[in-house]
């Protein structure tokens, strides 16, 4: 795995960690599409101010290298 990637898991991690356990339980209270909608975007939210601030670059830097990373993955992988 290369460094870029690295860095970026480290700091996505708790991101992610965080929204699965609000989705699970906004989910048992206000239902699935609901809880997409709003909990994508609390945590979009979310990140975006914590690398803004912390990391003094833009979360969504990280967020497309992850999703091209996950999508030449898929290419990649002969059906």
């Amino acid at each position: 795995m290369d460094e870029v990637l690295k860095s970026i898991l480290k700091r996505q991690i708790p991101f992610i960690i965080g929204g699965t356990i609000t989705g699970i339980i906004m989910t048992y209270y206000y239902g699935f599409l609901f809880t997409i909608i709003v909990n994508s975007i609390i945590w979009y939210v979310i990140s975006y101010l914590v690398s803004k601030y912390y990391y003094k670059s833009k979360g969504i830097n990280d967020q497309k290298y992850l999703i091209q990373y996950g999508l030449s993955k898929l290419k990649s992988r002969k059906r």
